[in-house]
């Protein structure tokens, strides 16, 4: 019966298209930090978050996998790709996402994202540099018995690198602020994010947020990363509205990268989020 209820409350908020698109935060290493993460993207999971941080990948891939507070009818899964491409034009990826409500083989919710992004720098000298990235989204929304609804949408990131230590980051998801829907059309969530992270040490970084939907009230976040040795690096990280606790950590075996985080929200149960990495020489 509760899990029943559960999925009914998913379903009627899907339907009025008050919660589909949500932030998911799809990244082990961004949940392990309290969501804090435009201010540090570094992989091809920067796509989902601030496209001028690609810049800090020459060419990796990234899998990940959640069951939405560790329920098994709700899955959340993503893919991206980063690629640097020559003669200083920058680093594209590519990038998809789906969050799935299923109920006896039965797919009764999809949320997909499919994404296409580009970050460069504005500025590179030897003591700061500026970046800037962009990322066309096509959304696409599937419930069982209706027909499909979707939508186009345009994010915007920048990041800027002063002295190696300190990062400041400015990140907008859906600037066109995208309708779905053919009659009562509702906007699709649209953030603005601004992050600031500081490396006091070369192994150990830490970072705070805020976030503002325009449709909701505002959201912080903070967390603290560091290298403790040379294959484990470990995170710890709050977010407020809503409040959550998040632990996670990442082993590097060569090439391959292990991520793992741990949420904790004090309503619903716990979620655990998986990434496996790869970064090609």
């Amino acid at each position: 019966m509760k899990k029943l209820l559960f999925i009914c409350l998913l379903l009627i908020q899907s339907a009025l298209l008050l919660a589909v698109f949500d932030d998911y935060q799809p990244s082990a290493i961004a949940r392990g930090m309290g969501g804090a993460y435009t201010a540090v993207s570094k992989d091809a999971n920067a796509i989902f978050f601030n496209p001028a941080g690609l810049i800090n990948t020459a060419f990796s891939a990234k899998l990940s996998f959640s069951q939405l507070y560790n329920q098994d009818f709700s899955e959340l899964k993503t893919v991206a790709l980063g690629y640097k491409l020559p003669k200083n034009l920058g680093t594209v990826a590519i990038g998809a996402k789906a969050m799935d409500v299923d109920f006896e083989d039965v797919n009764l919710m999809s949320e997909q994202v499919y994404s296409l992004a580009h970050g460069f720098y504005l500025l590179q000298d030897i003591h700061s540099q500026i970046s800037f990235g962009y990322t066309g989204n096509f959304y696409r929304l599937s419930i069982d018995g209706e027909d499909d609804d979707t939508a186009l949408g345009i994010d915007l990131g920048a990041l800027a690198v002063l002295h190696t230590r300190t990062h400041i980051a400015f990140a907008v998801t859906n600037i066109n602020k995208a309708k779905m829907g053919d009659e009562n059309q509702i906007d699709l969530p649209s953030k603005m994010a601004l992050g600031i992270a500081y490396i006091p040490y070369e192994k150990v970084t830490t970072s705070i947020e805020v976030k503002k939907d325009f449709a909701k009230e505002t959201e912080f976040m903070g967390g603290v990363e560091a290298h403790l040795l040379e294959p484990l690096a470990i995170r710890f990280g709050v977010h407020q509205n809503p409040a959550t606790y998040n632990a996670g950590l990442s082993i590097y075996i060569q090439n391959l990268e292990l991520d793992y985080s741990f949420t904790y929200h004090s309503v619903l149960p716990a979620t655990h989020y998986f990434s496996l990495g790869y970064n090609f020489q």
